[in-house]
Parts: C-alpha cells; sequence; structure tokens
C-alpha cells in the first residue's frame, strides 16, 4: 500500500507539472482568440458589452499567466501538489466562467452568421482543451462546464428549428470531446503508471547494487585489515608480495601493450592492398591479412587449418622460388623475388615477395614478409612495350611519308615523258605500224610505274583509294596475264599457280591498281619463299562474318569476298608474324629481291578498303594469308570507249602552262599544241604574274608545288586579283591536298593528276573551258 501511495503522488506531481507546462498554451489561444471575437463582434453587439468582456478576459489571463509562470519556475512537489492543483481549477474555472459570460452579455440575437461564428468559437475553445488539460480530467470540466452551459441554454432558449440543431450538434460536440478528453486522460495515466512502477523497480535495484558495493568495501576493508596485521607480523613476507605483485602488473601491462601492438598490426595489415603474411617454422601460414583472402581465393578456415605457403606458389622452370623460400628459413632475406602465385581456383598470377626470418633466441621459428601482386604492373608495362611499338612504327610511316613525298613528285616528273610521248607518237603512225604495239607496251609500263608512286603514297595514308565496283575474279585474271606474273614465272619455273575461284563471286568497292598491287605482291612473296618450286594456290570466296578475325578487336559484321593466297613454302617463324607487316621488315636481301615494303603496302590497301588480313603460317609447311573485303551492292559501271582524238581538239585558244620542272612543261606543251591550242609557258608563279600583268589568256595549267617561289596556290591567289574570272586546271602529282581544296574553292578547276596523257589532258582543258563559258 505505502508502495502505491508513493506512485500515486509521483503521477499527481508529473500530471500537475505537465499540466502546467501545457496550459501556457491555453493562456496564449485565450488572450488572441477573445481578441479576435471582440474585434468581429464590434458594431453587431453594444461595444461598451465587448470592451468590458475583452478586458475581463484579458485580466483573467493575466492572472492565470502570474501563476503559470511561478508554477514553472517553481514545479510541483509532494508538499505542493495538492496547493498547485486547486489554484491551476480555480483559475481555469474562472476563465471557463468569463467564456461562458460572452453568450449571456453579447449573444448577436440580429446576426446568424455571428451566432454560427460565437457558436464555432466556443466549441473551438472547448476542442483545444482537450489536449491541453488531457493530464488532468477535472481541468476539463472545470473549463468546459461554465463555458458550454451558457452558450446552450441560450440557444436553446430560441426555440426555433436552426438554433435547435446548431444546440444539439454542440452539445454532443461536446460530450464528444470529453470521451476523446478522457480516453486521452486514461493513456497518460496508464503511462505514468507503468512509468513509475519501472523507476521503483529500477530504484531498488539501484539500491541492492549499493548495498553489495557497501557489502564490497566492507569485505575489502576487512581484508586490508587482515592484510596490515599480516604485513606487520611477517615483514618479509609482505616484500616478497610486493615484488610479486609489481611483477604481476609489469606483465600484465606488457601483455596489454602486446595485444594493443598486435591489434594495431593486424588492422594496419588489413588497410594495406598486398599480402602480408607469417609463418611458422615449417612454413604453415599462421598470420594473413584480408587481402590474402581477396586475391588468393581462400578462407579463413583454409587458413586456420594450416595452408603452407608453398602451396600458393607454382612451380615456375627456372625461377627456383621454393628453394628461395627454404633459405628464409637458414637465415636469408627474399627481397623482391618475382614468381608465379596460384589461387585456390586454380588461376595464376605474377607476384613479388619480400620476407624476412622471424627469430627468436637466436632460432629461425618462421617467416613474415609482403607479397604484391604484379598483375597490374606487368599490364602497364606490356601496354608501355605496344606503346613504344606504335611509336616506332609511327616514326617509321612518317619517315616513309617524308622519302614518298619527294620521290613521288621526281618520278611523276620522270615518267611524264613515258607516259605521254607516246600518245602524241600514236597519234602521228598509221594504224598498221609494226611500231604502235611497242609504244603501247611502253606507255603502259610507265603507267603502271605511275601507279607503283600511288601505292607508295597509299602506305604513307597521303593517297586516296579510287572507289569503283570491281570483281576480285576479273583482277586475279588480268594480274596473270600481266607482263609482271609472266616475268615472275620465268625466274621460278618450278612454281605453279593454282586458282580456285567462286563462280558467282560479289563485288567490291575499292582501286583496281591498289588491289592488283596486292595480289602481286603476296604471289611474289610465297614464290620467293619456294627456292625448290612448290604450288601457289589464289582462291576466291563469298562469306559472312560475325565473329572477330584473329588481331582484330572488333569487325564489322556482313558480307565479304575472301582472297586466299597460300603457299607450301619455308613459311613464317612465330616471333616474325606479328612483324611481317612493319615498314622495311624484310627477310630477304634488300636491293635484291625486297624493299622491306612490300607487305606494309598490302597492310595498308586492306585497311583502307575497310577490309582485315589474316595469317597462318608453320614454319617449313608454308603460309596462307586471307584477305576481307566488304561486298558492295553497287553494279558496276559499263567501260566507255574513249571518244576519237577530234573530240578534245581546241579552237585555238591560249592556255598558259605553268611548271618549274622542263620536261613537264615540254610534254604538256606538245600535246595541247597537237590538240590546237596556243601554248605559252612559264617555269614559276612570279614568271606566270609578270607576263599576266599585260595579257590575258583563256585558260592557265598551274603545276600545285614549284619551288622554290610561290607553289600553285599562292599563285592562283595572286592571278585572280589581275584577273577576277580566269579560268585554271590544277595539276599536281600528289593527291587532293588541302592547298589544292583551297585552289579550288577559290574558282580553280578541274583538278587533273600527273603524268599527263593527251586523254586526261584534254578532258580537263575542255571542262574547264566549257564550264566557265556555260556560266558565262
Amino acid at each position: 500500500m505505502k508502495q502505491e501511495s508513493g506512485v500515486n503522488d509521483k503521477i499527481s506531481i508529473d500530471q500537475v507539472n505537465r499540466f502546467t507546462s501545457q496550459a501556457m498554451l491555453g493562456i496564449y489561444a485565450t488572450v488572441l482568440i477573445s481578441t479576435i471575437l471582440s474585434l468581429m463582434l464590434l458594431g453587431v453587439v453594444p461595444s461598451q458589452r465587448v470592451v468590458a468582456w475583452w478586458s475581463l478576459s484579458i485580466t483573467v489571463s493575466l492572472v492565470r499567466f502570474t501563476f503559470q509562470k511561478k508554477f514553472l519556475q517553481n514545479p510541483a512537489t509532494a508538499e505542493s501538489v495538492g496547493w498547485h492543483r486547486n489554484i491551476l481549477l480555480i483559475s481555469l474555472f474562472v476563465s471557463g466562467c468569463v467564456w461562458g459570460a460572452a453568450p449571456l452579455f453579447l449573444f448577436p440575437y440580429a446576426s446568424l452568421p455571428h451566432q454560427v461564428l460565437l457558436t464555432f468559437v466556443m466549441g473551438g475553445m472547448v476542442a483545444g482543451s482537450v489536449n491541453v488539460f488531457a493530464s488532468i480530467m477535472a481541468s476539463f470540466y472545470a473549463f468546459g462546464i461554465p463555458a458550454i452551459i451558457p452558450l446552450l441554454v441560450v440557444i436553446f432558449s430560441i426555440r426555433d428549428g436552426m438554433h435547435l440543431a446548431m444546440g444539439l450538434l454542440l452539445s454532443l460536440f461536446v460530450l464528444f470531446m470529453a470521451l476523446a478528453n478522457r480516453k486521452i486522460n486514461l493513456e497518460i495515466y496508464n503511462f505514468l503508471v507503468l512509468k513509475y512502477k519501472n523507476i521503483d523497480l529500477i530504484n531498488h535495484l539501484e539500491k541492492e547494487i549499493r548495498d553489495r558495493q557497501s557489502a564490497e568495501e566492507k569485505l575489502l576493508l576487512k581484508n586490508q585489515q587482515i592484510e596490515s596485521i599480516v604485513e606487520n607480523r611477517t615483514k618479509q613476507l609482505r616484500q616478497v608480495n610486493e615484488k610479486l605483485r609489481t611483477e604481476i602488473e609489469e606483465r600484465r601491462t606488457m601483455e596489454k601493450a602486446l595485444r594493443e601492438g598486435e591489434v594495431k598490426y593486424k588492422e594496419l595489415a588489413n588497410t594495406l592492398p598486398q599480402i602480408v603474411f607469417e609463418t611458422d617454422a615449417h612454413g604453415k601460414i599462421t598470420f594473413a591479412n584480408r587481402n590474402a583472402s581477396e586475391l588468393l581465393g581462400y578462407s579463413d578456415t583454409d587458413f586456420a587449418q594450416g595452408l603452407n605457403a608453398l602451396d600458393i606458389l607454382t612451380v615456375d622452370p627456372g625461377i627456383l622460388a621454393h628453394e628461395r623460400v627454404h633459405a628464409i628459413f637458414q637465415g636469408q632475406k627474399m627481397d623482391g623475388e618475382e614468381c608465379t602465385a596460384r589461387t585456390k581456383g586454380g588461376r595464376t598470377f605474377p607476384i613479388s615477395i619480400h620476407a624476412t626470418p622471424v627469430v627468436h633466441r637466436g632460432r629461425t621459428v618462421g617467416m613474415r614478409g609482403i607479397i604484391i601482386d604484379l598483375t597490374e604492373q606487368k599490364r602497364i608495362e606490356e601496354a608501355q612495350k605496344e606503346l613504344h611499338s606504335q611509336l616506332q612504327l609511327a616514326q617509321k610511316m612518317e619517315l616513309i611519308g617524308t622519302i614518298a613525298g619527294g620521290v613521288a613528285h621526281d618520278l611523276n616528273n620522270i615518267l611524264s615523258a613515258i607516259v605521254s610521248y607516246p600518245d602524241l607518237l600514236l597519234m602521228r603512225l598509221p594504224p598498221d605500224s609494226a611500231l604502235k604495239k611497242p609504244l603501247l607496251i611502253m606507255q603502259e609500263s610507265g603507267i603502271r610505274a605511275a601507279a607503283i608512286v600511288q601505292d607508295l603514297l597509299t602506305l604513307t595514308r597521303r593517297g586516296v583509294v579510287v572507289e569503283e565496283v570491281l570483281n576480285m575474279n576479273a583482277i586475279i585474271s588480268a594480274y596473270l596475264e600481266s607482263p609482271e606474273h609472266a616475268k615472275l614465272m620465268s625466274a621460278h619455273r618450278r612454281v605453279r599457280i593454282e586458282t580456285l575461284l567462286e563462280g558467282e563471286l560479289l563485288n567490291i568497292a575499292g582501286s583496281e591498281v591498289h588491289l592488283s598491287k596486292t595480289l602481286t605482291n603476296l604471289v611474289s612473296n610465297a614464290a620467293e619463299a619456294m627456292p625448290q618450286g612448290g604450288v601457289i594456290q589464289i582462291s576466291t570466296t563469298n562469306c559472312y562474318l560475325d565473329q572477330p578475325v584473329k588481331r582484330y578487336a572488333a569487325i564489322a559484321e556482313g558480307d565479304y569476298v575472301v582472297l586466299t593466297v597460300s603457299d607450301n613454302g619455308t613459311g613464317i617463324a612465330a616471333h616474325d608474324l606479328d612483324r611481317i607487316f612493319e615498314p622495311f621488315f624484310t627477310k630477304k636481301v634488300m636491293g635484291r629481291s625486297g624493299t622491306g615494303l612490300g607487305m606494309a603496302v598490302v597492310w595498308g590497301t586492306v585497311k583502307d578498303h575497310k577490309g582485315y588480313i589474316d595469317v597462318a603460317s608453320i614454319e617449313n609447311h608454308g603460309s596462307q594469308f586471307s584477305l576481307y573485303f566488304p561486298v558492295t551492292r553497287l553494279q558496276k559501271a559499263q567501260v566507255d570507249h574513249p571518244e576519237p582524238i577530234e573530240a578534245y581538239h581546241g579552237k585555238g585558244e591560249s592556255i598558259l602552262l605553268v611548271d618549274d620542272v622542263e620536261v613537264q612543261r615540254q610534254v604538256a606543251s606538245d600535246l595541247l599544241t597537237h590538240l590546237g591550242y596556243r601554248v605559252t609557258t612559264a617555269k614559276s608563279g612570279e614568271e606566270a604574274i609578270d607576263l599576266l600583268r599585260n595579257q590575258s589568256v583563256d585558260l592557265i595549267i598551274l603545276d600545285m608545288i614549284m619551288a622554290p617561289g610561290r607553289d600553285g596556290l599562292d599563285t592562283f591567289r595572286e592571278i585572280i586579283t589581275l584577273h577576277p574570272q580566269q579560268r585554271a586546271v590544277i595539276a599536281s602529282g600528289f593527291s587532293e591536298t588541302d592547298r589544292v581544296k583551297q585552289a579550288l574553292a577559290l574558282g580553280a578547276g578541274p583538278y587533273i593528276k600527273k603524268p599527263y596523257t593527251w586523254i586526261k589532258l584534254g578532258q580537263a582543258v575542255k571542262m574547264a573551258l566549257g564550264t566557265r563559258t556555260d556560266a558565262a
């Protein structure tokens, strides 16, 4: 009973203090709502009543506020809780009476909306008091009954249907609010009961703990007294005990420091990306950090069962890792020894081991060290080697480009006479002349030599592949009937050619000259690889590629034509397979049968045709080159028969021919003169500009590259300042460059490549004169 009484006292104190802290909100609400209500009723109810009621409400609120501040500063205790409670209930009752006076003195009989407003405000005050006064149920009745009863009396006294309904609704609302307040009050009360019953239990436990601590202190005091008696009687024994206690404390300190050091060591080891390990004298791993499990795939159970350090090393030929591990137990160190580790799943990877023996009292009891995963390092090293190889190849290609530029320019100048003059001679010979065939062969050889120059430019990416519809079977047939092939076969009489060509071979798009040169290089290399004779097989087939070809990470899926050239010759050594496409790499005698550019040209041609190349070779058993070219669905254009020479004759138009090479000027001048044009020549851009200051010509044929002095672009820029509508043809031994495109953009055109032929030159001149004339 005493315990329950104590709990009830605490609950009462808690209820009063809760009510005190929440009642301040009710005071603020009273002041605010009474002020708003008074303002709304002004003009509807006599002002003196409104002001009097509002003043009374504010006064009561101030008195309540004063009590509340005092109670908040001095919370209720067991002695003052009854007084606090009574004061609060009385103040609430007074506040309720003030609100109950509002309908008696301020009821707006003349305005139904204001009546509803007053009813709404009074109901809202009761509803708002539910949560505020829930701690003490009596507080709800102390405020609600005097506040609502007068309003109900006034409403029911009017006795019409509307007011009866309002009264009933308000009565039901107040009833529901009372029930809600009761429910919340019970919940708070039950919560407080549970709270203070547990607190009593805790207090009881604390008391028992204090009592037990007191008993222990008394027992300790008794022990100290006994120890003091023993110490006084046996001083020597006390000294021994003191010394022993000191040693024990020192050992505990040392053990604690050792444990802390081990924890720090393990934490540090687990943060390292390398494998940190320790073994016993037999090599069994006694400690391995977290990264050991991640890299090696072994679990903590595997390590706990006595995994040996040698179990994670592979037996690599030439790497004496196991011997080096055994040497550590003899007192040696392992500093960066590279070997191969094997995971639990069988995967291997390169590692570097740094290990040292663990020595205790002069005897090796194990080893500890770090294992570094070299996988990424090896990958970076391989990538660096690859980048270095690519850099070397780029440097070689740049060197070839420099050489090719000069060689192409000079060879085109030399070949001009060989290609162009046969045209003049053929024009002047009778149709049945015996010299016609030799001249045609000479001209064809010159054209092929010019094509070789373009191959060299293609190799260095300075040539542009001609896009025409071709059939690889036709190219193969033309090659087998060519003088080059006949010459090759005469030099290798023991070599036979076999063909296996697809009957319905699809077409491809590209350059016939480049593809023919590629075939020539492959067949020539195959013949060179069979000094004792053999068979070269040339085959074609259609195929569909949907898987990457060797040496390519990815391919464009689709239809391809495959050209395969195979032999049964000496083959290619495995260590040379990755180098055969490098410029200047050859196993032939440089200057005799090889230049080191043949396979590089093959590679460049295949790449320019958006194709792929696959090589298979076994030393002393032959080689096979398979070239994949994407198929085109375009139809092959019909070959136009050349027009007669009369179609290109001029009408005496004046032409200024500008070229820094005398042979080129002479060849072009002779061709144009024979075609009926009046030709003037200039050996430089400066000379051409000086001539045009005092005269004009119908057309200029302008060499693009002239040295020293102005080139074709700078010359044409100056000329169009003198003659803005000047017609011009741009000529060059190189493919179309950026400066050629700039000249064409300024109005020059068309553009032709050297060496000259009468058809090519005649067409360009006719086009330039006709286009500008039509435009005019």
